[in-house]
């Protein structure tokens, strides 16, 4: 528990942030920000890791700071009795639709790649999206621009290892970037369509070794990518690839969104290229899913949101229907390695009781094959949650 001896100072900050805003309104406003999940889970079959039971996978506790046109966001969460941090940087408005950001957090890439994770329309994040670490956070810096017609940010940093290891306990530090752009000619009452891509690079992760004349260098490259069935009550290894004397990986991601009325549908796919050293064959994985929307009370139309560059939530009191699809092959004949290929059907039920609290239920069936880490196996995953988020 690293970070365990900073949280009764940032819950004693938290609990007074309400009080020091009201007296400052003029200069500086703080305002305490967290997140509860409850979940349950039923799992048939339950054998071989899969047992019913109820867990919370998300505390967290927090504060944003601003004042003129500056922002600060710092938060730490607490999960399976670990604690660590979430988000962590300064913003800078540098208009009423733009803005830099610098410190930790998840770079922009993908339809909600940068978004809450409790606000995922299918109640948990894509495999894919675990699998091509499309949601990792990371140090860097971010400029994002966004309007009526288009949405752009632009996303440099290091490895996400940073965080907890120096650069020296790292023997060479990753480095990358990330870029999303899209496009949405027209958005509202009368439909939406938006069609963009992000594409990202991020170069190998390393650890320090002493070599035979006891001097500090860096390993061989390496990455690894991996993915755990679609629960957060059990969890049980699905998909894994361990990449050695590896460069440096290539990412690139199209994506589109259209809506009509109370009908929505989302779609992402991904493609990733892992180059390797010593002429080794490039490991390569890709991607997709696919999400039909529907409004089955509340609501009787889709809105959307300029700042996220993806539709808007629903209203209070809106009960949704997502059916969803989502197929990883994260095996690589060329490269000899076993990631695995899954698919994964699943309905989900959105309630948003009001703006703070929502009640979830999905039903998924996973299965998963060729895979070095897990026997081929099919699973049935009932999950309820309550979530409450402020």
């Amino acid at each position: 528990m690293k970070y365990q001896h900073y949280l009764p100072s940032l819950l004693l900050f938290s609990a007074a942030a309400a009080g020091l805003s009201s007296q400052a309104q003029d200069r500086l406003t703080l305002a305490p920000i967290g997140r509860i999940h409850v979940d349950g889970a039923l799992y048939f079959p339950d054998k071989n890791g899969f047992n019913d039971g109820a867990s919370l996978p998300e505390i967290r506790t927090g504060v944003i700071a601003r004042y003129a046109d500056w922002l600060a966001r710092i938060e730490i969460g607490y999960s399976y009795g670990k604690i660590g941090m979430k988000d962590v940087y300064i913003q800078r408005n540098l208009g009423a639709n733009d803005y830099f950001r610098a410190g930790y957090f998840i770079p922009q890439f993908g339809i909600r790649g940068a978004g809450s994770a409790s606000y995922k329309p299918a109640m948990v994040p894509q495999i894919s999206e675990s699998f091509f670490r499309t949601m990792t956070r990371k140090i860097g810096v971010a400029y994002t621009n966004f309007s009526s017609k288009h949405f752009l940010s632009a996303t440099a940093f290091v490895g996400g290892r940073s965080l907890t290891l120096t650069s020296t306990e790292q023997g060479r530090v990753s480095a990358g970037g990330a870029l999303r752009g899209v496009w949405h000619p027209f958005t509202g009452e009368n439909g939406t369509l938006q069609i963009g891509a992000s594409a990202g690079y991020e170069t190998a992760s390393h650890t320090q070794l002493i070599n035979d004349g006891g001097d500090e260098e860096a390993s061989q490259g390496f990455r690894t990518y991996s993915s755990a069935f679609p629960t957060t009550v059990s969890k049980v290894p699905m998909l894994e690839a361990h990449v050695t004397d590896a460069v440096g990986d290539w990412r690139i991601s199209p994506e589109l969104i259209l809506s009509k009325g109370c009908f929505a549908l989302e779609s992402q796919f991904y493609y990733m290229n892992v180059m390797r050293h010593h002429s080794l064959p490039s490991y390569t994985a890709v991607g997709t899913f696919g999400m039909m929307r529907c409004l089955l009370l509340g609501d009787d139309n889709y809105r959307y949101s300029n700042a996220e560059g993806g539709l808007a939530l629903p209203s209070p009191r809106t009960l949704e229907l997502v059916a969803g699809y989502n197929y990883t092959n994260a095996d690589s004949n060329a490269s000899a390695i076993d990631g695995g290929i899954s698919n994964d059907w699943s309905v989900t039920f959105n309630y948003y009781i009001n703006k703070y609290v929502m009640a979830r239920l999905r039903y998924s069936y996973t299965d998963v094959r060729n895979s070095a880490v897990c026997d081929r196996r099919g699973v049935n995953i009932i999950q309820a949650r309550l979530q409450f988020v402020f």
